[in-house]
This record gives structure tokens, C-alpha cells and sequence, in this order.
């Protein structure tokens, strides 16, 4: 039989029971049990309306974007209807493109398209003094790098080689041709030109693309029909 220990009074020693820690990390789902209803309370009453706002505001931003976007197409297509794009020929192209020119306030402006004019149909010097040499393009189909390139080596060469180009056309460019035009020529595409018969971009020094949202302040007769 095992004997008991005693103190040194003889009294037995009474052994201490440890005791048992438990990691604190176990009170987290307690407290997330107590806290829950206020978590929820809380959402419903902050989280969710702010929420429910910025998703309608998002919507309705969207949405204004369409439209306005849809009311500048329109504005585009009566711009280019009014000045019977679609109706003209190549030198009707360019008296069209030297009058807008005349309009931005350009000085000695003159078509010099045809035989020998090295790629460059229409001359006119801005407000600033700058010279000008503009390229037309009438056509029915996207244009390729090709001519992209032949203009920037007719600016490249004497009598144009301080001239800024521009290249206006009736289409639009080819993915590879904007690309190729892009750090070389100023590039008015259909849509530009809808733009620019609608005054809201001018060419020139300061010019600018402003958006078609300008338009709607404006109303939307073109300022230049067609010749």
C-alpha cells in the first residue's frame, strides 16, 4: 500500500489540481454567435442601402451613356446625310474638305489634286501660320496601310516636308493603317467628319476633339452643306 506524503508537521500534503487552459481562440465563435445579430442589424441598416445606391447609380450611369452615345451616332449620321456624303465623288470630296478648312479659319486654301500633286489634294495654312497638307480619300471601304504609307513619304519629301499631314476620309482606316498613321498624320475618319461638319472638332492649332456631348447643346444642323 502506497504511502501518503506528509509535511514535515505530519500533516498530510494535499496535491493541487492543475488547471485546465483552454486556447483563446475558442471564445472567437462564441463571441461571433453574441455579435451575429448585431453584425446583421448593422448591414441592414448602413451596408445594404449604400450598396442598393451605388448599383443604381452605376445603372444609372450606363445608361445615360448609351443614350448619349445613341444620340451622337444619330447626330453623326444626320451631319453626313445633310452634307450627301454617300452622294459625292472624289473632287466634291475635296472642295468639301478645303471649305471646312476655310471655316477653321485657314488662309490660301486651294485644291491641288490631280496629275502630280504627289499624293496631297488640298493646301491651306492655319491661323498660326503652319502649313497644311491635307490627303482625301473617298471610299467605300476601309483604308489600308498602303496609302497610309505613300502619304507619309509624300510628306516625307520636298515640296511638303514642313507640312503637317492630315488624312481625311469618308471610311475608316484599317486597324494596321491607323496604327501605321498614328504618330505620323492627323487622321479625320467618317466619324470625325461627322464631327467636324457638327463644330465640335476643329483642326488647327488648339484643336480639339471635343465629345459629341457637346452637341447636344448646340442643336444639330451642320455648318457646311455640301457644294
Amino acid at each position: 500500500m502506497a504511502k501518503r506524503r506528509t509535511s514535515a508537521r505530519g500533516r498530510p500534503i494535499r496535491r493541487r489540481r492543475r488547471r485546465q487552459l483552454y486556447p483563446a481562440w475558442l471564445a472567437l465563435p462564441v463571441a461571433a454567435v453574441f455579435a451575429l445579430p448585431w453584425v446583421l442589424d448593422f448591414l441592414r441598416s448602413s451596408w445594404l442601402p449604400l450598396a442598393a445606391a451605388v448599383v443604381t447609380l452605376a445603372v444609372l450611369l450606363v445608361a445615360a451613356v448609351v443614350v448619349v452615345r445613341r444620340l451622337g451616332a444619330g447626330y453623326r449620321r444626320e451631319a453626313l446625310l445633310r452634307a450627301g456624303l454617300d452622294r459625292l465623288d472624289p473632287k466634291r470630296f475635296e472642295e468639301l474638305t478645303a471649305e471646312l478648312l476655310r471655316r477653321d479659319g485657314f488662309r490660301k486654301v486651294r485644291v491641288v489634286g490631280g496629275a502630280g500633286d504627289r499624293g496631297v489634294d488640298v493646301l491651306g495654312v492655319a491661323p498660326d501660320g503652319s502649313p497644311y497638307a491635307v490627303q482625301c480619300k473617298y471610299y467605300t471601304r476601309p483604308l489600308g496601310p498602303g496609302g497610309v504609307r505613300d502619304f507619309i513619304g509624300a510628306l516625307q519629301a520636298a515640296p511638303y516636308k514642313d507640312h503637317q499631314g492630315v488624312l481625311v476620309t469618308s471610311h475608316y482606316l484599317s486597324a494596321q493603317a491607323a496604327e501605321t498613321a498614328r504618330e505620323h498624320v492627323i487622321v479625320i475618319d467618317r466619324d470625325r467628319l461627322a464631327d467636324w461638319l457638327l463644330e465640335v472638332y476643329r483642326l488647327g492649332p488648339g484643336r480639339s476633339s471635343m465629345p459629341w456631348l457637346a452637341r447636344l447643346r448646340r442643336g444639330r444642323t451642320p455648318a457646311v452643306e455640301a457644294p
